[in-house]
């Protein structure tokens, strides 16, 4: 169920304009807020894709969805969840004719608790966690707060990737990872055949240092994939020469092998 941060989202997004749909306006919401969260990037684009939207709305309108993105702050301040794929699921605003279902959190949790502990967390590497079919981010946040609970910096040493071709649900994973610092890139995207539309580093992914540490990371595996190279060609064993066999003492002759 709800708490009272979603009946809050839900019933002032329902009243921010009555002239148009609930899922036209949480759509709306979701294009604002993620551009609005990728703002430090200075991202031209981003920043017409913000404007376009916004001379949709009067002041007061405006501020309702500045509203909105304040309760999604207070809710995941409160608690590790996937808040906005709950709105989502309530708010009857999934696409349930295309099989668009979500994942319960818990199930989330649980997957991640199965899979995530000290022992599987790399050391002196940075521990890469993808969810190609990402939907608003459950399984991301669900990862992030099991790596907390086990006491691993996952806002220093974990990569987050998400993909989805719907691009609300891109957007909700990258607000929600965003505002709980997660270092990720979120990508809107069809992973079956690799089109990508557009992708968004979080700002968790710019101060974690991730462009240089990944770089770092690559360079160290060609030197280490030379260094292994050169130990293989060396433990082979010497290859006879093809004149070992010959006599000396006999020069050999055109068409002859001895």
């Amino acid at each position: 169920m709800l708490g009272k941060h979603g009946e809050d989202f839900i019933k002032i997004l329902r009243h921010i304009k009555p002239s148009k749909h609930t899922y036209e306006v949480f759509s709306d919401w979701l294009v604002m807020a993620a551009a609005a969260l990728y703002s430090w990037k200075k991202d031209e684009k981003t920043e017409n894709e913000y404007g376009e939207i916004a001379k949709q709305y009067g002041k007061e309108e405006l501020e309702k969805h500045s509203r909105l993105l304040a309760i999604t702050v207070e809710a995941l301040e409160e608690r590790e969840q996937d808040f906005l794929g709950e709105i989502f699921a309530f708010a009857e605003l999934a696409n349930a004719r295309n099989g668009q279902f979500f994942t319960p959190y818990n199930v989330s949790y649980m997957s991640a608790k199965m899979i995530i502990d000290e022992k599987s967390f790399p050391k002196n590497r940075i521990c890469r966690i993808n969810d190609p079919t990402c939907g608003s981010g459950g399984m991301l946040v669900a990862g992030a707060q099991v790596m907390k609970e086990c006491g691993l910096d996952y806002q220093n040493d974990a990569l987050f990737i998400g993909q989805d071709i719907d691009a609300r649900c891109a957007r909700m994973a990258y607000i929600q990872l965003s505002l709980l610092g997660v270092p990720a890139v979120i990508y809107g995207m069809n992973t079956l055949t690799f089109q990508e539309y557009w992708h968004r580093e979080t700002i968790g992914y710019h101060t974690a240092g991730m462009d240089f540490r990944l770089r770092c990371e690559k360079m160290m595996e060609m030197v280490n994939d030379l260094e292994q190279t050169k130990v293989e060609q060396e433990s082979l064993p010497e290859q006879p020469s093809a004149r070992a066999n010959i006599p000396l003492s006999k020069t050999p002759i055109q068409g002859e092998l001895f």
